[in-house]
């Protein structure tokens, strides 16, 4: 008998020992370096958003978008942007590149920034030209604090800041604004 509580208190012994080696004396793991999501590289982007209705309503092209993991910023180049207005009217912007910073709300397009449209019930077309001009995809506007130079028919007005209303049509020049209007 003496043998078995021997024997039990040396089982008991070992499981403590093991159960002391396995909760307290382990080597802490190593820390793990913050892993960051990777990012992304496309060519040949294609992108639609529709509707409600299920219509058309933004259509993206870009030779390019490269996504920074870091801020999550994706950047695209040699871009192209029609914008079909529930009005029925049609917008078309191109630009050498475009930022699109996370959430995708707002397109800010730098160089050479060519905005063509129908504004309000004017058949000729307005076109715009800027260095610089961001899209509220949410809000449909566009805009920019840059020099623009807008051309519809034969005249051309150049200014210095823009803002448009996509839905509505309305395109407004912001300050200095100079024109010339051939007959």
């Amino acid at each position: 008998m003496t043998a078995r509580i021997v024997l039990f208190a040396a089982f008991i012994a070992l499981f403590a020992v093991l159960v002391q080696w396995r909760l307290f004396d382990r080597e802490a793991e190593p820390e793990t370096a913050d892993v960051q999501r990777p990012g992304y590289f496309l060519t040949g982007v294609d992108l639609e958003e529709f509707g409600a209705d299920g219509a058309l309503r933004i259509g993206l092209q870009s030779i390019s978008a490269n996504e920074d993991p870091a801020s999550g910023v994706v950047r695209l180049a040699d871009v192209a942007v029609d914008y079909h207005a529930p009005t029925g009217k049609d917008w078309h912007l191109t630009a050498a590149e475009a930022r699109v910073p996370p959430g995708g709300r707002l397109v800010e397009f730098e160089g050479e920034v060519h905005l063509r449209g129908a504004p309000g019930d004017d058949a000729h077309p307005a076109e715009l030209e800027t260095a610089r001009m961001t899209l509220d995809t949410v809000a449909e506007t566009a805009q920019t604090n840059s020099p623009v130079e807008l051309a519809f028919g034969m005249h051309r007005m150049h200014a210095l800041g823009m803002r448009a209303d996509l839905k509505a049509g309305n395109l407004k020049l912001v300050s200095d604004v100079n024109g010339h209007f051939t007959p």
